[in-house]
Order: structure tokens, then C-alpha cells, then sequence
């Protein structure tokens, strides 16, 4: 197939060509009319499954014929009998051996790291290990390097890594897959350099970025009928460019960012130069033009000054953007609009489009934005397994286990679309789960149990069988400690298989089904098979092995998406061959994305151990760039902004800007502008199509006024400020009968405070405790804490606040006793008197009523939020004000009719300050006319509820600024009256 030559076979493909149908076309070419053996015979590594796909694909069109064996260079480790190696050790049986050794250490050492970080430290050790196994590189290298600016972190890094020494060569575990592929390739080498095979072998697509490749090719590349057949090769790029990618001084790095600086690694691996590269086939590029353009765009930094001198050889520059793009939308959410516009006019018209971007984010938006025409992409990434519905019901279970069962864990399972499949109607299931869950926000408790549930279903069987199907299933975990990572598996699997069963079913209802099912079950699998590697785990611990091994996993179903539009990574723009390329999310950090942390090793530590530097990943990103740059109709978006600030353009574009607007005799300017033009023609398109075809008028500032007779005839003390306050509130509240859902999960907020202090200090002043029973008064906190306050991290803020605040209030205490004596008939004391001549009844409950030995009355009130002033009591929160008009006309029954003395706001925080109400300036007789006149006046028909008429401040909520579409309009806005009948 190839001729003798005294230099090794060398090919490639120029960016812009269709690599896998010119491979195969070549292959043709050579092979001509050789017998079908001949065909047989001929051997191809390929560098991916997908390229493995589309060169099959190719092969598949016909004529019929023997076909090549085509592999890939990853399947090398799986050689059966390759040099009498053993079996590679599978990769999670290794990770999990990492985990239970990782964890040791941290036992000993516990400020090494986080538990909680157990498997990221394992995948993230495992991943080093893999790289220093392809690269050549041994435990004893790092050994001795060079720490002398970084001894303590490397201390601490030194003592995780010594862990991965046991597992290199000479050791008698079995080896990793990437150690054992480069045992392989060396066994293969050696046996090859005595005994050459006499049938052709190709390496196909791959730069040898990694060690282990490019010694696989290397080894091809000495044998008499090898070839290798390099992607994207630029051969533009004249010599002394070449020459210059060689450092000339030890200390100078490479520069491994330049897209062909991997070829150049290889010319000086393999032996040979440049011109030695020969081209595959005769299939052009699409544009050559462009091709030169991009070449001299990504020259290295120190000869960019060749631009000047080579950019005029460029000849119009018209004609090499002839086809190019360049689209800079305002936001993310535009960029992937103005996409999908054109993916569907390149559906429309019949013709083949892929997006290229490694931001996952865009490619969802654009898929959604599809969504609008029906049209579903082809997304070769898929779906993580971590966010399909399997994924997420196992992980949801796993985190049931080591924690208490709250509200939101045990809804969140019994919504999941999975819990209760197996039953072809399930309006019984959610029905039941909606009352549930308003039963929890209302009345909790914040933990559910057995007990509790079976309460809440009472006496009706079918409620009662479906709290017995699923409470022992969920509760009953929080004491689960360390066992087996196998029987924690095993309980896993079985608990989740129940729950999406439902009650009386068998199997596992729709857990296992589909795509994501199948690919569920399979890692569950892996991970059950591996899981004695592990050891003991404990919940936590289990939780995130569980979580790490699922995001190994990804959902695609080949059969959904259009034929025709098509999402890739950037890897694959040297798989296919399509009609239009968008290159989306061209941002600096984006494309190409930023280096992910390196925990174990910095970059000096890197060179010096002979690993790989980050700008290897820019290399590679670059080089995915200039080929797919190089379609036929190209398309470069970016976001001008992200959603918080400005962006920055790929280094890659702010290049080619640069060099087109510094070349005006090639037009330059002109071309940059028509890209420009073009991409704004279609960012308008998109905008036109995204803005409504009609505006609403914004609402105005609502002010109904419904009928006298559907109005309150009852109001608290509390109401009488919101109505003076936010009328709109107690319209919805009281007339509308809208109220606030509550929580699912109870939290330690205000409400709770106060209540729970309310309660500490009323059983306090009831059990008669004086102002010298400190220790009394800590007590009662403590029993009250625990029977209110669930959360130990609050439960401690709180005791430590009433430790702090007791000796304050037991001081005040003892100054409110000597003006009178407690009485335990007058705590959390209720009242109500029907108000002339409106007829509202007035209710009330005072915190705690005094009556000194002269019979005159002190109204206390706890609290534990921010006590209103002197002016405000007078104007808005006439709370005290209105219960002393109310005791002095006999509103509380068990206190009868008498005059009060004074009412006070006592606050109970750390300042323990008390706030007398303002009865000096207003006497309980001018409350009350000020109340009748005010209730008075809401029994006029035209008068309305005005929503946030007097709130303290602009920024403060309201619980019903959603139902009176509050910022539509604001407050400076005039009040609509809306006579409602």
C-alpha cells in the first residue's frame, strides 16, 4: 500500500476536509483494484468511538467489499494476551480503593481535608495516576522535585500522593488501563521492531497529545508499511514558524497553546520535518483562502510581527470570509436565540448544521429555544445521567440516609415522576401527596415520622395503606452508620425499586426504563460489583461515591434528534463534514475554557516532573478551532455579556479582528465589517421574533372597593396596622381569603423566635418565678428550645442569646413586680368589643396584664423583633394603644372595666429594652374615637384597600405584591379606586 521510502510515511488532511471520507477515499485510492484479502488486511486506529462510526459509515456506502479492521488507539489495554499482562483493573474499582485508603489518612489526619471531598480527592488522585502512567512519569519523580517556594503545601500534598505509589509498575496489583496500554504499545514496539507486520497499518486522526499515543505512533510510524494520517495539518505555516515552536533555551517553554504545536512535538518524537508531510488525498479544502487567513491569525506571540510582512500575500481578503459570520449578542439568552434561528433556515432549506461549543449551557438554551418550531437536535453530549429522572430519584434516596426525614425530602420523593410508576393511574398518589403536603406546611411537624404520618391519616384506609406503603421506606435512617459500600447498595436499590413500585406492585415500576433507566441500572450495577473495594462507608460518604459514579454517566437516545442539526463538542469538528458550523460561546475562559484547579501539582511542579502544562488543553482547543473554522459556511457567535458582567472575545477572535483591521490594502476592514453586518442582519431577525407582537398597558396601583357587606366585620389589634398601613394586604387576606404558604421546611425565621421566647417567658411570670431564679428561667429555656426549636446549630444560638439577655430581664422583672404582682390568670389574656358605629368587632390577646394594689392596669407586650418607636405607635402601630382603650372599656372579661397606668414593649433581645407607649400624647379615649372614625370610614363603598399605601420603608414586602403586580407600577404612582360589586 505504500511505496519503500527512506523517511517514516507521514500524511495529512488540511483543515476544511472532511477527514473520515477523505480517509476513506484515500484508502481507496491506494488500494485500487486489490483482491479482497488485500482489503481485509489493512489495519486503522482511529482516536474516538464516533470517528470509529463515520469512517464505518463511510466504508458502508459500498461498493460491497472485505472491510479494514478499524479500532481505536484506547482499546489497545483491552489486548487479551498482549505481553502476559494481566487484566486492567477496572477504573471504579480503582477510585473506590483510593476512597477507603484517602480515608484513612484523613482519620489520622483530619485537617488534610474535607471528609466530604472523599471521592473528588479519589477521581482526582486516580486521574493524576492515569496521566503519569500515559506520560511515563513515576511516583519516585515527584519525589524530587524541586519545593522550595511551596514546602507546606506540598507537604500536604506529598502525603496523598505517596497513596498512588503502590499501584505503578513493579507492584503486584493489577495494573490501571493506562498503564497497561503503555505496556502494550512498548510490548507491541519491541515485537514489531524484530518482526514488522507485512500488512498496512494507519493511524488516523490523532495528534499524540498524550504519551501513550504518540509512542503507539511512533512505533507505527518505524514500520515499513505504517502511515500516520494527521487532522487539520496546516500546511500554510512556512519553516522558520516550525522552527520557531522549538525552545532555544532550556528554561524557555514550548509554546504547546499553538493549534500545530502537537505536530511539531511529533516531528521531533518520530523524525520528521514539514516538508516530509504529505496530503492523503486530493480533496481541497473548502476555502484555502480562509485556511491561510486562520494559519497566520494563530501564529505564535513572538512572530506575530509576520503579520505585517505576510499579510498582503493574502491577497482580497473578501474572498477568504467569503461564508464567515461573526455574530456578538448582547446577552447569552440572544446568542442562543439568533442560533437557533439559523438551525432552523438550515432545517428548512435541507441543509446539514452543527453548533460547536464546549459551554453546556448555551447548547441547552439553544435546544430549548428549537423547541419553539419542534425541531430536537441531535446532541451528541446527551444528557448527564446526574440530571435525568433516575439520576435524580436514586440520589434523592441516598440522601435520605445518616439525616432526619424533613417535609421537603419526603414531597420531593413522592412527587418524583418515577415514585408510584408501576400504577397506571396515579391521581390517588398525588392527590393524596398535595394534602400531605399541606398538612406539613401548616401544621408540620418539620420531621416527619411514622407516628406522625399515620396520624395525619386517620381512619381512612386507602390513606392509612398509602402512609404504610411508603413511611417504612423513608424513615428509620438517621442512625445509619458505617457498613458495607455492598449493603448500603443493597439497601438503596431496594428501598428506590419500592418506592417507584407502589404499594402492592412488584419490580421496580419505570425506574429501569428508557435510556437513562438502563444506563442507571448499569453504573448501579458497576458500583455494586466494585463495591468491596470501598470498605465501610458511612452515609455521607456514600452519598457522594453514589453521586461521583452517576456523573460518570450520560443519556443520549441517537433516534430523537434531526438528522440534519446536530450538536457537538469540540473534539468531533474533525468527524464530520456539514453545510454551515456555528462556533458558539467564543469567549476567553469559554473557548477555550480555563484550566480546571490542579490540587496536587502547579505548573513549575509540572514541567519539572515532565507532566502536562494547562496550555497543552489550549493547543488542543485551538487546533479543534482552525478545523472547524474552516467549513464551509462558518458562523462565530459570542455573548457580548455574561449575566454579571462584560466578557472578553476568544484570544482567537480578538486575532482575527486584529489582523483583518490592520490589513486595509487586502480590505481587511471591509471584510470584518460584511461578517459584522451579516451576523447583525440575523440579530435583529432574532430580536423581531423574540419581542411581543402586542404590549400590555402595566397595571396601575390597585385600589379595589368591594361591597360594604363583603368586608371585614372582624379585625385583630395586630390588623389595625396593616390596614392603616397596606390596606391591600387585609384585602386579600380577609375579603379574598388568600393567605401565605407556608413553608415546607420550617426554618428558624422571626415567627418562630417569638413564639418560642413568648412561651419561655410566659411559663416563667405563670410557674410565679421572681426576678432572682436565673436558673429557673435557663430551665424552662432549655425545655422550651427543645420542644420548638429542632435545629441543634439555632438551638445553641438561642440559649447562648437568653443566657445573655436573662440577667437584663430578671432586672427589669424586678422593677415591673415592685409596681405589681404577677397574675397567672392574665397572661396571653383574650378580649373582644364590637366597635359603634361601624359594628367591626374588635379582638385582641395581651402578652401579659399587671394590675397594680390601686387596681389601675400595666399592659405588657414581648419582643423579640424591632420595637416600634414612640412615633410610630402614635401614627401606625397603635397595638398598646388600641388594648388600653380596650381595658378601659372592659374588653377582657377576666380583667373587667379599669383605668391603665401605662403599657409597655418589652423587648426581648440582647438590649432587653423596654418601650413605654406614647399614652402621654394620646389618651386611651382618643384611640378610641381615632378607631371608630377610621373603621367608620371603611364602611364607605368608594373607599379602597390601596395596596401599600404607608409601608415603613420602599423596599419592604408585602406578602400580596405579586397579586397587585407591584412593579407594574410603584408608589409614586396615583391609586385606581375599582368599585367591585
Amino acid at each position: 500500500m505504500f511505496d519503500p521510502a527512506p523517511t517514516p510515511h507521514i500524511f495529512a488532511m488540511p483543515p476544511g476536509v472532511d477527514f473520515a471520507a477523505a480517509l476513506v477515499a484515500g484508502v481507496e485510492a491506494r488500494l485500487g483494484d486489490a483482491p479482497p484479502e488485500a482489503w481485509a488486511r489493512v489495519e486503522i486506529y482511529v482516536n474516538t468511538a464516533r470517528m470509529r462510526r463515520r469512517v464505518r459509515a463511510m466504508f458502508d456506502q459500498g461498493p460491497a467489499r472485505l472491510l479494514p479492521r478499524i479500532r481505536l488507539v484506547t482499546e489497545l489495554a483491552d489486548d487479551p494476551v498482549a505481553a502476559g499482562l494481566p487484566p486492567a483493573i477496572a477504573p471504579l474499582r480503582r477510585r473506590l480503593e483510593l476512597t477507603q485508603l484517602i480515608g484513612k489518612l484523613l482519620e489520622q489526619e483530619p485537617d488534610l481535608a474535607p471528609r466530604a471531598a472523599l471521592f473528588d480527592l479519589a477521581d482526582s488522585l486516580a486521574k493524576l495516576m492515569d496521566e503519569m502512567q500515559g506520560e511515563g512519569v513515576g511516583p519516585e519523580v515527584l519525589e524530587k522535585l524541586d519545593v522550595t517556594d511551596q514546602s507546606g503545601h506540598w507537604d500536604r500534598a506529598l502525603r496523598f500522593l505517596r497513596i498512588i505509589a503502590p499501584y505503578f509498575a513493579g507492584s503486584d496489583t493489577p495494573p490501571d488501563r493506562e498503564a497497561r496500554q503503555r505496556q502494550v504499545i512498548a510490548a507491541r514496539a519491541a515485537e514489531w521492531a524484530v518482526r514488522p507486520p507485512d500488512h498496512p497499518v494507519i493511524v488516523a486522526g490523532s495528534t499524540g497529545s498524550r504519551g501513550a499515543t504518540a509512542l503507539f505512533m511512533q512505533a507505527v510510524a518505524a514500520l515499513p508499511q505504517g502511515a500516520l494520517v494527521l487532522p487539520g495539518f496546516d500546511f500554510d505555516l512556512p519553516q522558520a514558524v516550525w522552527d520557531a515552536m522549538v525552545p532555544k533555551d532550556p528554561w524557555e517553554l514550548p509554546p504547546e497553546d499553538h493549534p500545530q504545536y502537537r505536530f511539531r512535538h511529533l516531528m521531533d518524537v518520530i523524525g520528521f520535518a514539514p516538508k516530509d508531510v504529505k496530503q492523503w488525498g486530493d480533496t481541497p479544502p473548502a476555502h484555502p483562502e480562509r485556511n491561510a487567513l486562520i494559519s497566520l491569525s494563530l501564529r505564535p506571540a513572538p512572530v506575530t510581527d509576520a503579520w505585517r510582512r505576510d499579510g498582503p500575500s493574502l491577497g482580497d481578503l473578501m474572498a477568504a470570509t467569503e461564508g464567515m459570520t461573526l455574530v456578538e449578542a448582547p446577552s447569552p439568552r440572544a446568542e442562543a436565540e439568533v442560533i437557533a434561528l439559523r438551525l432552523r433556515q438550515a432545517a428548512e432549506d435541507g441543509q446539514t448544521a452543527a453548533l460547536i461549543s464546549p459551554d453546556r449551557m448555551l447548547t441547552r438554551q439553544v435546544t430549548a429555544a428549537l423547541d419553539r418550531w419542534g425541531i430536537t437536535p441531535d446532541d451528541s453530549a446527551g444528557m448527564p445521567l446526574l440530571l435525568s429522572a433516575p439520576g435524580r430519584f436514586l440520589r434523592h434516596v441516598a440522601g435520605l440516609y445518616g439525616q432526619k426525614l424533613t417535609g421537603e425530602a419526603l414531597l420531593v420523593l413522592l412527587k418524583h415522576p418515577l415514585c408510584h410508576s408501576a400504577h397506571p393511574e396515579r391521581g390517588d398518589h398525588l392527590r393524596y401527596t398535595r394534602e400531605l403536603e399541606l398538612h406539613l406546611r401548616r401544621y408540620g411537624p418539620p420531621f416527619p415520622t411514622v407516628e406522625s404520618l399515620t396520624a395525619w391519616a386517620g381512619r381512612d384506609e386507602t390513606r392509612q395503606a398509602w402512609v404504610g406503603w411508603f413511611a417504612p421506606l423513608v424513615t428509620g435512617l438517621a442512625d445509619w452508620g458505617e457498613r458495607p459500600l455492598s449493603d448500603c447498595m443493597a439497601d438503596l436499590l431496594a428501598r428506590a425499586e419500592a418506592l417507584s413500585a407502589g404499594p402492592g406492585a412488584d419490580g421496580a415500576g419505570e425506574l429501569w426504563d428508557k435510556a437513562a433507566g438502563r444506563e442507571a441500572a448499569r453504573l448501579c450495577a458497576n458500583l455494586t460489583e466494585a463495591a468491596e473495594a470501598a470498605g465501610a462507608v458511612g452515609p455521607r460518604d456514600f452519598a457522594a461515591i453514589l453521586s461521583g459514579v452517576l456523573a460518570e454517566g450520560t443519556v443520549r437516545d441517537r433516534d430523537a434528534g434531526h438528522p440534519g442539526i446536530l450538536i457537538w463538542g469540540t473534539l468531533e469538528a474533525r468527524v464530520h463534514g456539514v453545510d454551515l458550523t456555528i462556533l458558539g460561546g467564543m469567549n476567553d475562559g469559554t473557548w477555550p475554557e480555563a484550566p480546571p484547579p490542579d490540587p496536587w501539582l502547579n505548573r513549575s511542579m509540572r514541567v519539572q516532573a515532565g507532566l502536562l502544562l494547562p496550555e497543552r488543553r489550549i493547543g488542543l482547543s485551538a487546533h479543534d478551532y482552525q478545523q472547524a473554522v474552516a467549513g464551509k459556511e462558518v458562523w462565530i457567535t459570542r455573548a457580548k455579556r455574561s449575566a454579571d458582567a462584560e466578557t472578553v472575545p476568544s484570544r482567537w477572535i480578538n486575532r482575527l479582528t486584529n489582523l483583518l483591521g490592520g490589513l486595509p490594502g487586502q480590505n481587511g476592514p471591509e471584510a470584518l465589517k460584511a461578517m459584522q453586518d451579516r451576523g447583525d442582519h440575523w440579530l435583529a431577525m432574532a430580536a423581531a421574533l423574540s419581542s411581543p407582537t402586542t404590549r400590555s398597558d402595566p397595571a396601575p396601583r390597585p385600589s379595589p372597593c368591594p361591597p360594604v357587606t363583603a368586608r371585614p366585620d372582624t379585625l385583630s389589634v395586630t390588623q389595625i396596622k396593616i390596614l392603616i398601613r397596606d390596606p391591600f394586604a387585609l384585602y386579600g387576606r380577609k375579603i379574598l381569603r388568600l393567605k401565605k404558604l407556608d413553608p415546607l421546611q420550617p426554618s428558624a425565621d422571626a415567627q418562630l423566635r417569638g413564639t418560642v421566647f413568648h412561651s419561655i417567658l410566659e411559663r416563667f411570670i405563670a410557674e410565679g418565678h421572681g426576678p432572682t431564679d436565673r436558673d429557673a428561667l435557663m430551665q424552662i429555656t432549655r425545655e422550651e428550645l427543645d420542644a420548638g426549636c429542632p435545629w441543634p446549630t439555632v438551638h445553641a444560638m438561642w440559649l447562648a442569646k437568653m443566657a445573655r439577655s436573662a440577667d437584663l430581664f430578671l432586672e427589669g422583672e424586678a422593677a415591673r413586680q415592685q409596681l405589681a404582682t404577677p397574675n397567672p390568670d392574665l397572661l396571653e389574656i383574650s378580649g373582644e368589643i364590637v366597635m359603634a358605629p361601624s359594628g367591626v368587632t374588635l379582638v385582641g390577646k395581651a402578652d401579659r396584664i399587671d394590675v397594680t394594689e390601686g387596681g389601675d392596669a400595666l399592659i405588657y407586650d414581648y419582643k423579640t423583633g424591632q420595637i416600634p418607636s414612640k412615633p410610630v405607635q402614635r401614627n401606625f402601630d397603635k397595638q398598646l394603644l388600641i388594648e388600653a382603650a380596650m381595658v378601659e372599656r372592659g374588653a377582657f372579661d377576666k380583667l373587667g372595666a379599669r383605668p391603665v397606668a401605662n403599657a409597655s414593649f418589652i423587648g426581648v433581645n440582647a438590649d432587653m429594652k423596654v418601650i413605654d407607649a406614647p399614652m402621654d400624647e394620646e389618651t386611651p379615649d382618643q384611640t378610641w374615637e381615632f378607631l371608630e372614625n377610621l373603621l367608620m370610614r371603611w364602611q364607605d363603598p368608594a373607599r379602597g384597600y390601596t395596596a401599600r399605601f404607608a409601608l415603613m420603608t420602599r423596599t419592604d414586602p408585602s406578602d400580596y405584591d405579586h397579586l397587585s403586580r407591584f412593579g407594574e407600577w410603584d408608589t409614586s404612582d396615583e391609586a385606581v379606586p375599582e368599585v367591585l360589586t
